[in-house]
């Protein structure tokens, strides 16, 4: 794999362990309600809606992620560790839609296909999360005749960034003159010292080490 740093962006945070108050425990229920679909508020929609609409409302967060998010990117889904049955929620997709009809996005192009199904991150222990190399192998491109200049992974949830690497050397492969970047609606932060709200959006980077585990900052 040619790429071994990556720009992203995230809206929101949860600290996947106990701990951090009634905001950790907020941070977990909304993790709990983006993974799931839940409609929440009134009108009820989507946590994926939501946090679409709120990065659109709030000038200075949508002048923080105007590198990652505009008229002009093609918003890429990344597929989840299983394999994608027809009819199944795929919150990426959901995300990517949310933010294009928003305006943040110019479409969505289901260009990544898993095509063997591998261990979930969320639910793996930091030594057998699948790594980046791992991501990028079991990931096949569906590639269209559209020419595109900017490429924006579009994630639920990014723990240490190894799908978005994978990701984005496979979707490099097939488009090689193309600018490619992450954005993620929710962050893990691991540390319950680190975390502040689950109201955070961070701008940072993925680095694939030499090692081939990937290292987020933030």
């Amino acid at each position: 794999m040619r790429l071994t740093s990556l720009e992203f962006a995230s809206y929101l945070s949860y600290l996947p362990r106990s701990g951090g108050g009634d905001t950790g425990e907020q941070s977990r229920d909304l993790m709990r309600a983006l993974k799931l679909g839940t409609h929440t508020g009134s009108p009820p929609r989507s946590i994926s809606s939501q946090v679409a609409t709120a990065i659109k409302q709030r000038t200075p967060i949508l002048q923080m992620f105007s590198r990652f998010l505009g008229p002009e990117f093609v918003l890429v889904p990344i597929p989840s560790s299983s394999l994608q049955q027809q009819g199944s929620l795929w919150v990426p997709e959901e995300l990517a839609r949310s933010l294009v009809e928003v305006g943040l996005g110019a479409r969505v192009a289901r260009l990544l296909k898993r095509t063997e199904a591998i261990p979930k991150a969320a639910t793996s222990i930091s030594t057998q999360r699948p790594t980046a190399l791992k991501h990028y192998e079991t990931l096949a491109v569906q590639k269209e005749l559209l020419s595109t200049k900017e490429f924006l992974l579009v994630d639920d949830v990014i723990t240490s960034g190894a799908a978005m690497v994978g990701s984005a050397n496979r979707l490099q492969e097939s488009y090689p003159g193309s600018t490619i970047r992450g954005f993620a609606a929710m962050r893990t932060v691991s540390q319950a010292l680190s975390f502040k709200s689950w109201n955070d959006p961070v701008v940072g980077t993925i680095t694939l080490e030499s090692s081939g585990w990937c290292m987020r900052h933030p």
